[in-house]
């Protein structure tokens, strides 16, 4: 084989096997979503404390995100949160427990939830909230009004479920962001600066009660970076200065 030759040779081999490695990684329209069957045992394979046993709902969040709740074989209530990546459908979250959590998307943000009926847990308060602050530096005294805002949430005699988040909280949350990295050097937004996502449960009766059943978890998050939930914490009314 001449020189020439081996030459186009290489060239030929170098084409094919990009042009395959193009095909094989170009985004491609999603596939059909996981069967029941497929989603356990996805999920038993990398997260043994979960071992989901009945699959309550598929809930398409977009085109590429899915909400899926189930019923775990020792009856508690988990939460599953799949995204397609490369081509393929991945768990990107699993928890066994069903306590709210907020998914950022580019253009909307859902608040998910799948709470244990041993809880009896018939609505859900969301706060945004941020502690006020007041400071005095180089003889200047600086005061940043609290925040406090709630969104209420009706479980309707289901325990899964998915809510809009409210779009003045987005908006507040991407203001705030936008002025933190614009002062990020300012000595009074180190000081105080972070805007909490927290969440508070009633009966039916509306008396105030602990998702004990719904808290008592485990969770698994994928390293990679598919999906970002910010951690909602448990206030009480004492800890709230609002009536709601």
């Amino acid at each position: 084989m001449t020189k020439k030759s081996k030459m186009i040779v290489l060239i030929t081999a170098v084409i094919l096997i990009g042009g395959l490695l193009l095909f094989v990684r170009f985004p491609k329209e999603p596939k059909p979503f996981l069967s029941d069957k497929q989603i356990i045992k996805r999920i038993n394979s990398f997260f043994s404390d979960a071992q989901p046993k009945v699959i309550q709902k598929k809930i398409f969040l977009d085109d590429t995100h899915v909400f899926v709740p189930f019923i775990s074989e020792d009856n508690g209530y988990g939460m599953s949160f799949w995204v397609w990546k490369d081509n393929k459908w991945r768990a990107a979250s699993v928890n066994n427990g069903g306590q709210p959590q907020v998914w950022i998307g580019e253009e909307k943000s859902l608040i998910m939830w799948n709470m244990d009926p041993r809880d009896d847990v018939s609505e859900i308060k969301v706060f945004i909230r941020k502690d006020r602050g007041f400071m005095v530096s180089a003889g200047i005294a600086t005061y940043q009004p609290g925040i406090e805002m709630m969104h209420s949430i009706t479980l309707q005699g289901k325990p899964y479920g998915v809510e809009k988040y409210p779009d003045n909280w987005r908006i507040l949350m991407n203001h705030y962001e936008k002025l933190q990295a614009e002062d990020g050097q300012n000595e009074f937004f180190q000081f105080n600066d972070s805007l909490q996502l927290a969440n508070d449960f009633y009966d039916k009766d509306g008396n105030e009660v602990f998702p004990e059943h719904s808290s008592n978890s485990n969770s698994y998050t994928t390293g990679n970076n598919y999906v970002d939930f910010p951690f909602l914490i448990h206030v009480e009314e004492v800890e709230l200065e609002g009536t709601y």
